[in-house]
């Protein structure tokens, strides 16, 4: 074992491994914004924003129609928005529609990807590069998705 606790080979120790803490289920639909610093998974609905310093796992079943800021972004089910990630993987069942700012992106056979992409960029980079004042406006093509509070 070498230092950070990672083994030889780079695969990370049980102890780098966080298991998922927050999860939404296949029947829940939620309207909002997520702010979470553990690994969370995604079986139902959500429309709105999710943020984390983690990584969050869209599941077969699920469904984002928003934006998703996270370490690392794995998607099984369906989203439609935007992503800012380290790292995007688009598993063989999953899609992805929209816009992402990401550094390393993976799709598997079988997985689909319709959108622009900004490799090692951020979405604040990108509105800054486009002289874009307000957060209510983005580039053309990119989806501005709100979710209103009730």
């Amino acid at each position: 074992m070498s230092m950070f606790g990672r083994q030889k080979g780079g695969k990370p120790s049980k102890s780098d491994v966080k298991p998922i803490t927050t999860s939404i289920g296949e029947e829940c639909i939620f309207e909002g914004n997520i702010l979470t610093t553990s690994p969370t998974r995604i079986d139902g609905t959500l429309k709105g924003k999710i943020s984390g310093d983690n990584s969050i796992i869209v599941g077969e079943r699920g469904n984002v129609l928003g934006e998703i800021k996270a370490l690392a972004t794995i998607v099984f089910g369906k989203v439609e928005g935007i992503i800012e990630s380290e790292k995007l993987e688009i598993k063989s069942t999953g899609t992805v529609t929209g816009d992402i700012f990401i550094n390393t992106l993976i799709v598997e056979d079988g997985g689909t990807y319709n959108g622009r992409c900004a490799m090692e960029a951020s979405i604040d980079n990108l509105m800054a590069k486009s002289n874009v004042n307000s957060s209510k406006e983005f580039p053309a093509g990119t989806i501005n998705l709100e979710v209103k509070q009730k």
